[in-house]
């Protein structure tokens, strides 16, 4: 069955439209908007790479501890290049979420698909481009060339000006007639989905409308990959696998929060942390596509 048939999206659809519905109807504040992230992030975003661990393919004591080497080695030469050259690690991040964001959404193989690297383009491009000196501001602190730390709540929409209007819709006619060529069966289903994202994009803040669609449209369709994995290749119950997730999630969060405990909040920092979590859970995830 291929993604667009499956149960799962037709609950991504029909919840990406209650929630925009949702957010029409009643005032999303800043402790709301908080409260729907930290939920979202801790039973879907963070726990949609807990599991990385279990698919190597050596299964000792020996074999976890050189895929921990491995992983843990991968993000720490990721913090040098942040140290040394952080327009070049900003830039891999980037390149990197394309890939990983478009090929969760169209499980290919291949590191270039178009379809694939257009739609990872739009979930990161597209609230860049809407909330542009936002998000210049966050990439800046990234970098190290400012110390933007002001978490907008208030989603401000004001219609696009004339370059983010012919950028959005160019980048949206490209993938278009990418669905048409590589996807044309199922065009009709991958066009509703773009159309929904791009108005949550338009009506919702910065990252309370990139959260959620990372969470919702990423996260959710990666757990379902990984968990259909799981279980016709080790032969065991779905449970199991959610079981399995809570180590690694807990780790997560208790890191997380002594990060916040002992440092003050920044939002340069904290996607700064989120990649060099993201690298290494690429390339498994990559491997793990190509074996499907």
């Amino acid at each position: 069955m291929s993604y667009t048939n499956s149960i799962l999206f037709k609950v991504q659809i029909i919840a990406q439209v209650a929630i925009i519905l949702i957010f029409f109807s009643f005032n999303f504040g800043a402790n709301l908007q908080a409260v729907v992230c930290g939920i979202l992030l801790c039973l879907i975003g963070i726990p949609h790479g807990a599991n990385d661990h279990l698919y190597r393919k050596d299964k000792t004591v020996i074999g976890m501890l050189k895929f921990l080497s491995v992983y843990l080695g991968t993000m720490s030469l990721y913090i040098i290049l942040w140290y040394l050259i952080p327009i070049l690690a900003l830039i891999l991040f980037f390149l990197v979420s394309f890939h990983h964001f478009g090929q969760s959404n169209f499980e290919n193989d291949k590191v270039w698909y178009s379809p694939s690297i257009l739609w990872g383009i739009i979930l990161i491009v597209f609230p860049v481009i809407i909330h542009f000196e936002e998000a210049i501001l966050i990439f800046k602190s990234m970098v190290g060339l400012g110390d933007f730390n002001q978490l907008i709540f208030d989603s401000n929409f004001t219609w696009p000006n004339i370059w983010q209007s012919i950028s959005l819709i160019l980048i949206s006619v490209i993938y278009l007639f990418a669905l048409l060529k590589y996807q044309k069966q199922h065009f009709i289903s991958y066009f509703l989905q773009f159309l929904l994202v791009s108005i949550w994009y338009f009506i919702t803040p910065l990252l309370f409308g990139f959260i959620v669609v990372f969470c919702l449209w990423h996260s959710m369709q990666s757990i379902n990959h990984q968990l259909t994995f799981f279980t016709s290749n080790f032969k065991k119950k779905k449970e199991n696998f959610f079981i399995a997730c809570l180590p690694f999630s807990l780790t997560s969060l208790l890191g997380f929060a002594a990060y916040l405990y002992f440092f003050s909040f920044n939002i340069g920092t904290s996607f700064i942390l989120l990649s060099l979590i993201t690298l290494p859970h690429v390339l498994v995830m990559h491997k793990l596509y190509e074996s499907k």
